[in-house]
């Protein structure tokens, strides 16, 4: 257990982890950094039935990592915090010119086969929330088993803490060749 002095131990090294995932996005290239959208919505067929999109805040279109014939429309949704966790819903529209009609794709394929690792970054408060992890088991989409066709969205979702602070807003990084997304409003539940 850390004492007073331990205090500026875990500030120090929360410190350090942004910086460090800041200068890593900093020297990141990809397409033209996303756009703010309107709240559009759209549909998904899911195993059990159809997903809906609640409405995205943010829409562009990035290259998928490793194929230079295939592109990824990248749709965000607001977060929704609801108790001590945070849930991002993020739905991915593959465009690739390779895939025959009817073919699958999944979201590992989309997003560079293994570079797809969301993080969460409150520049104000100096913190970075990942993913959750339980016996290995991370609270995510898996991502191999979530496939769609081309034109067809596909959601991804994961779950993070819940923001130390409260906070408005954070900026999401999703593949690190791809713009990060500022400023995604947090909305709270009950």
């Amino acid at each position: 257990m850390l004492r007073a002095g331990g205090e500026a131990v875990r500030a120090s090294f929360v410190v350090a982890v942004v910086v460090a995932g800041m200068l890593g996005l900093a020297g990141c290239t990809g397409g033209d950094d996303p756009e703010p959208s309107g709240t559009g919505t759209a549909a998904a067929e899911a195993p059990g039935g159809t997903v809906q999109q609640a409405g995205t805040v943010y829409d562009a279109t990035f290259g998928v990592p490793g194929n230079t014939d295939a592109s990824v429309r990248v749709e965000v949704e607001p977060l929704v915090v609801q108790g001590k966790t945070m849930e991002l819903r993020v739905w991915f529209t593959p465009d690739v010119e390779s895939l025959a009609d009817g073919e699958t794709v999944n979201i590992y394929e989309l997003t560079g086969e293994g570079d797809l690792r969301p993080a969460l970054n409150d520049l104000e408060h100096l913190t970075q929330y990942f993913v959750l992890s339980e016996t290995g088991q991370d609270w995510e989409t898996d991502n191999v088993s979530a496939k769609t066709v081309n034109g067809e969205p596909v959601l991804y979702q994961a779950w993070f803490a819940a923001p130390v602070e409260e906070v408005e807003s954070l900026d999401l990084s999703l593949v690190a060749s791809w713009a990060p997304f500022e400023d995604v409003p947090v909305t709270y539940e009950d």
